[in-house]
């Protein structure tokens, strides 16, 4: 009898779990996850460019670039390289160009981002766990998926109503929306178009023997 009873609940549960992560499947995390990784690593492998100081958050496919370089060779660098990953369907590159963010900065905005999910959690109509919240100079940027475009309305409304708030980005993608993004090798190709990186194949012992240009063609989209 026990046995039969277990069921019914272990069935529920199973439901609840696939109606929470409905909208972020655990193998689309899974893939953000090691492509934010993957990206980093390549940036920190690329001899002649000031890429420690870039931020990488992979959300849906998404590729964020928070931080700040020294030169534009570098930020242009650090946009080619977070295309390495097949994971990445788009590139937000907002990395600015001078001298590194201070301790002060970098707690203010961790406070933002705790309150900004705070407040997310809090509101019944917003479904927190699809959402990703960064914050870099106190502008936040919302990555995710959101149920409908009312629901993002709200989870953008909360952000902006935190205080030192300066500015709230969205490139959270509605659910069931067409993303009507170009091909993603033509992206690709425009943000690589002659850069000659070291090679980016993890397997290779001697990673900076050789040159590969990135701009040329894919077939991935």
């Amino acid at each position: 009898m026990l046995r039969w009873l277990l069921v019914p609940l272990v069935l529920g549960l199973l439901g609840a779990c696939s109606t929470v992560l409905e909208e972020r499947s655990i193998g689309r995390s899974f893939d953000d996850t090691n492509a934010s990784v993957a990206i980093k690593s390549n940036m920190l492998r690329a001899e002649g460019f000031a890429l420690d100081g870039v931020d990488v958050e992979v959300t849906e496919g998404i590729a964020l670039l928070t931080g700040r370089v020294p030169r534009e060779d570098d930020r242009r660098m650090a946009e080619c390289l977070a295309w390495s990953s097949v994971a990445v369907r788009n590139v937000a590159n907002d990395l600015e160009v001078g001298p590194g963010q201070g301790f002060r900065d970098r707690t203010r905005d961790t406070q933002i981002t705790t309150r900004v999910n705070a407040r997310l959690i809090s509101d019944r109509n917003v479904r927190s766990i699809n959402f990703n919240v960064e914050t870099r100079n106190g502008v936040v940027y919302l990555l995710g998926v959101a149920r409908n475009r009312g629901e993002l309305d709200r989870a953008t409304t909360h952000a902006s109503l935190v205080d030192g708030v300066e500015e709230v980005i969205s490139y959270v993608r509605v659910a069931g929306a067409d993303p009507n993004l170009p091909a993603r090798g033509e992206r690709r190709a425009a943000a690589c178009a002659g850069e000659a990186l070291p090679s980016l194949d993890p397997g290779n012992s001697a990673p900076n023997s050789g040159p590969q240009l990135l701009g040329g063609s894919e077939t991935n989209q």
